[in-house]
């Protein structure tokens, strides 16, 4: 686990799944939702914080691959660069260790680059091996809200989406999107979002580039019951805003090509 604390922030990464577990930024309090059933074991995933989905994203485009969202977040990562620098920004990156062998997900490298003050960026780069790949990728960040149920996010007024929780049906985002029940929401595109908080009196800013899609989930109190590793209280504790090339938006890489998936975050009162 890197460990830093700083004058700028306060950051945890697990080498397991390159994870980002917590990030508490100078004048604010924990910004990311880590489930206190959370395991760091080998091979299993973190519940909570950032987890990075690939090289597919769900069962993949066959519906058929196995683990869920793919092995980035299961394999080990090593930590291959750290600097901190006199203002408390921590710079970090990780490369993927694991070469695991799945036809047609073959994988060159990964690395994940993090840095970390009062902001957090986090940018993803997985290079196709010696075969072409169809990259599916996402960050699955989990955000700690005071409550779902008082949260909002906007930004996605007029954006399609395909509502995974309910058929697979069709409808358009509003520009202040709240949460009533189990949501998962596949919006076909990724712009700037801002996810308020009233209770907890902030707002995280949310900026993408490199992805196609935004996803956004919460389990509701329903679904938490049938999830081991969510404690049946927590669920109104957190809500995902997903960063993602997924569900139709599959970048296609020819071999040795490149693609660079990026998040930033930054947070304001109000």
């Amino acid at each position: 686990m890197l460990k830093a604390h700083t004058p700028a922030c306060e950051l945890e990464i697990s080498l397991s799944g390159a994870h980002v577990t917590s990030w508490i930024p100078k004048g604010h309090s924990e910004t990311m939702w880590l489930s206190p059933l959370a395991t760091f074991t080998p091979s299993s995933h973190i519940r909570g914080g950032v987890p990075l989905i690939g090289p597919w994203f769900g069962h993949g485009r066959s519906g058929n691959e196995e683990p869920q969202h793919g092995w980035f977040r299961r394999a080990q990562w090593a930590l291959t660069s750290l600097h901190v620098d006199p203002n408390g920004v921590v710079t970090a990156a990780f490369d993927l260790e694991e070469r695991r062998h799945y036809p047609g997900f073959e994988i060159g490298a990964a690395r994940l680059h993090v840095r970390a003050s009062a902001t957090l960026e986090l940018s993803l780069t997985v290079t196709a091996g010696e075969l072409p790949l169809e990259l599916e990728a996402a960050f699955h960040t989990y955000f700690l809200v005071h409550d779902v149920r008082e949260a909002r996010l906007e930004g996605l007024a007029g954006v399609p989406f395909t509502d995974a929780a309910r058929g697979r049906a069709a409808g358009v985002g509003t520009e202040n999107q709240t949460f009533a029940a189990h949501t998962d929401l596949v919006f076909e595109a990724a712009p700037p979002l801002v996810l308020a908080d009233p209770r907890a009196n902030r707002r995280i800013e949310i900026a993408q580039s490199g992805a196609n899609r935004t996803v956004v989930w919460t389990p509701w109190r329903e679904d938490v019951a049938s999830t081991a590793d969510i404690p049946d209280e927590e669920w109104t504790r957190f809500v995902c805003v997903e960063t993602a090339v997924s569900e139709g938006g599959a970048v296609p890489l020819a071999p040795g090509e490149a693609h660079t998936l990026t998040a930033h975050y930054s947070l304001t009162h109000g």
